[in-house]
């Protein structure tokens, strides 16, 4: 619904006309923009024949432009009077004739968004108050905040120039400049940079700059952490929770209803782009956190490591040995390979010399703790303490590993209280087995053996050219679709397909992968290589495991890829885009396992997939689900292509709940009475290709030709509702095809037919990045 038109007629010239200047200047509402056009060349275009359309801020518009905004428009009248020019269009447009563009090309050049929803009308960040105040010369819109024109790209400028060409950064220049990092700024990047302005630093206690300028250490490890290595934009920073910077901590981002702030400063101004990266400004310089003290080693590291040659301690180095178990600390690379190396124990106060013998890691599975009387092992890789999490503490030739053995009970594993130290130095490693070999000696890949086998691949693998071979586990296999695994085991030729789909040629090892983008396969298909946290991934699938083997490595995955021109049906989470691409209507896509509950894993109660129209005025899931007894609340992330846990309920997002058997979860009665945010622009959404969650735009039941028009050239298939069942069970109710018409074959829709409803979650399908709204 468009606002209400209001016609006023302002007084008349000499001539019996009355211009959109003399409306302006005579409504005592417009003192402050009024004297602005006076003083500018609006103030004859205003005046003339020609007709124009105005967006006229209200006087208490200006009371929300900071000071040093109107400080600078008023030192540069050019700026000035672009930005008048950003409130002015040639022609009359109405209210009505707001409703059919989305951007209108103003004076100054730029285009002004145009975004009219069932009850208001907002142009850029400004909603109109009162429409179609009529002039001779056209017509004034009333709005309730400053239009600011956007400022012109700057990608032929870097980071340095741009922050220079803007005036606001003077002393984090200088700041650069001492610490010697201009160069790293002009750099090929990209880089995010959180600029604060010469106000943030000024607000430092009295000397800090003076200090920092001569302490070039610290000046560097402060500025550093104002910068990223990569590209963000604003709509990606309020999509994360944590910033690695350059200095190696993380800056944590928080979105609140004040703003977005990355650590303690606020993001105030965003977006400016460089050719190397982007800027956003804040308003508090942000200082580094102190690195954690040094954590007690028994509290890390409290598994008992039994090094022993058969029942003889570790004592004698003359034997060859054994680590016969080794806990989560342990070397993922170490798997399967014989060390060369030189070895020595250390006695309390009696050092031998390093004496070469064969050492052997067994085996890396984790045991359990059976430490009770006080004995402690502690491990350290080239003097750092190894890390505690399973698959970070890779181990290679020259690396030296420190095993501490203690009895003593204070909890201080110190050389000093060290029953003995076994220093190990690697002087060559040895994989003995081959790529199948090794797998045979993993119960986990038993699947995956039988598999190349029967597909004749086992010669293959067994081969001495080296290969890295990405190898489900036999739960990835289970995970299939039915009708998939039978496809495979009983198609020979299709199974050697897929399971080539999984091989590259070459020997990739964890840090050669965790450096690349993409990869290419034996068959010549490119799959995307990714960095979540510590895990690689390949496609959507998880690197759980790395083996060095002697003929090449095995990755251990927790998904099987499936090629996207092999006509199978996956678990439902690899998004490459290619697998749905909307024109397959055989109705054999949608069986409840591509998009599924079973993405959301096989938890008891009942799943509900839904959404909520509107932004709630809390939005916390503490608040919003306060009297809902629930197991589980998941989202999943396009972006990332994982779920993830949930603390805030947003609008245009698809949720998954868990309740427990015998209750029920109705999203529309759960809402229905809570709070209304009031925005001045409607929210919106990125979607990423592949599969998006999403909800409804509005509180009413449309069809998702209009649900979904914002994004209609780039989404190709929705799904949904969820109709939920007994424990796991449950089936998507509708599948719809964008481009189609009418009913298609029993719940096969076009997107015109297809119904989204409030309160209900949807899957769809994007083939490229755009805005939900």
């Amino acid at each position: 619904m468009l606002l209400s038109a209001a016609t006023c007629t302002g007084s008349a010239q000499d001539d019996g006309t009355t211009t959109i200047m003399n409306l302006i200047g005579e409504n005592g509402n417009f003192t402050i923009i009024s004297g602005y056009f006076n003083n500018s060349s609006l103030n004859t275009t205003l005046a003339g024949d020609e007709p124009h359309t105005v967006f006229v801020p209200k006087d208490d518009a200006f009371k929300n432009v900071s000071e040093s905004t109107l400080e600078a428009l008023m030192k540069d009248p050019a700026a000035l009077e672009q930005m008048l020019l950003y409130h002015v269009t040639n022609g009359t447009l109405m209210a009505e004739n707001l409703a059919n563009v989305s951007n209108i090309t103003t004076l100054q050049g730029s285009e002004l968004p145009v975004n009219v929803t069932d009850e208001r009308t907002f142009v850029g960040e400004a909603e109109v108050l009162q429409a179609n105040l009529t002039a001779d010369n056209g017509v004034v819109h009333v709005i309730d905040a400053v239009l600011i024109p956007p400022k012109a790209p700057s990608e032929e400028k870097d980071i340095i120039e741009t922050a220079t060409e803007d005036g606001n950064f003077t002393t984090l220049l200088t700041a650069i400049r001492a610490a010697n990092l201009t160069d790293t700024l002009k750099g090929e990047g990209p880089y995010t940079v959180f600029t604060p302005t010469d106000e943030a630093f000024n607000a430092l206690p009295n000397g800090t700059i003076e200090s920092l300028l001569n302490d070039t250490d610290t000046l560097t490890k402060i500025l550093l952490y104002h910068v990223a290595s990569e590209r963000l934009m604003a709509e990606d920073v309020v999509n994360i929770t944590n910033i690695k910077t350059l200095q190696g901590s993380d800056i944590p981002v928080n979105v609140t209803e004040e703003g977005v702030f990355v650590g303690d400063a606020q993001i105030i101004m965003k977006d400016v782009n460089a050719s190397n990266g982007v800027i956003h400004a804040i308003d508090v310089v942000l200082i580094p956190p102190e690195p954690a003290p040094e954590q007690n080693l028994t509290v890390l590291y409290n598994d008992t490591v039994n090094l022993t040659e058969e029942n003889v301690k570790f004592r004698n180095a003359s034997l060859n040995y054994t680590i016969a178990n080794l806990t989560d600390f342990g070397a993922l690379y170490a798997t399967g390979l014989d060390f060369n190396a030189a070895l020595a124990q250390n006695m309390t106060g009696n050092v031998t010399n390093m004496t070469n013998v064969p050492f052997v890691f067994k085996s890396i599975e984790g045991v359990e703790n059976n430490n009770t009387t006080g004995e402690m092992w502690f491990v350290y890789i080239n003097g750092e303490p190894a890390k505690e999490y399973f698959g970070i503490n890779p181990v290679s030739y020259g690396d030296k590993l420190n095993f501490w053995y203690t009895t003593g009970k204070s909890g201080e594993a110190l050389i000093e209280n060290a029953t003995y130290v076994i220093n190990i130095t690697i002087a060559e490693m040895m994989a003995k087995d081959t790529i199948i070999e090794a797998a045979q000696n993993q119960t986990r890949l038993a699947t995956f053996v039988n598999a190349t086998e029967t597909a004749n691949l086992t010669e293959t693998l067994n081969g001495t050219e080296p290969y890295t071979v990405f190898i489900p586990s036999n739960e990835a296999f289970n995970e299939l679709p039915v009708e998939t695994r039978n496809k495979l085991m009983n198609n020979t030729t299709l199974l050697r397909n897929v399971l080539s789909y999984h091989v590259l040629s070459g020997k990739y090892v964890r840090k050669q992968l965790a450096s690349m983008n993409t990869v290419n396969n034996i068959q010549g298909d490119a799959l995307q290589i990714k960095m979540v946290g510590e895990n690689i991934t390949i496609q959507n699938a998880i690197v759980t495991q790395i083996i060095v083997v002697n003929n090449g490595v095995i990755c251990i995955i927790d998904k099987v890829l499936i090629p996207p021109d092999s006509g199978l049906l996956s678990d439902g989470n690899q998004t490459d885009g290619n697998q749905t691409d909307g024109n397959q209507t055989d109705g054999n896509q949608t069986d409840g396992n591509q998009t599924d509950g079973n993405q959301t894993e096989d938890q008891a109660g009942n799943w509900y997939f839904f959404s909520i129209p509107f932004k709630a005025n809390n939005t916390s899931v503490d608040y919003l689900l306060s009297d809902v007894n629930y197991t589980s609340l998941i989202y999943y992330n396009a972006s990332t292509r994982l779920f993830e846990d949930v603390s805030n309920i947003e609008p245009l997002k698809g949720y998954w709940i868990n309740v427990p058997n015998g209750t029920e979860f109705n999203a529309s009665e759960q809402f229905a009475s809570v709070e209304k945010k009031q925005v001045t622009v409607p929210p919106s959404l990125q979607t990423y290709p592949g599969w998006n969650a999403l909800g409804s735009p509005v509180n009413e039941t449309i069809s998702a030709e209009i649900a979904f028009t914002t994004i209609d050239s780039s989404y190709t298939k929705i799904v949904g509702p969820w109709v939920s069942g007994n424990n796991t069970t449950g089936h998507y109710q509708y599948v719809g095809y964008n481009g189609f018409n009418g009913t298609l074959g029993e719940n096969q829709l076009g997107t015109e037919e297809f119904e989204v409803k409030p309160y209900e979650g949807y899957w769809v399908f994007v083939k490229e990045e755009n805005l939900y709204a």
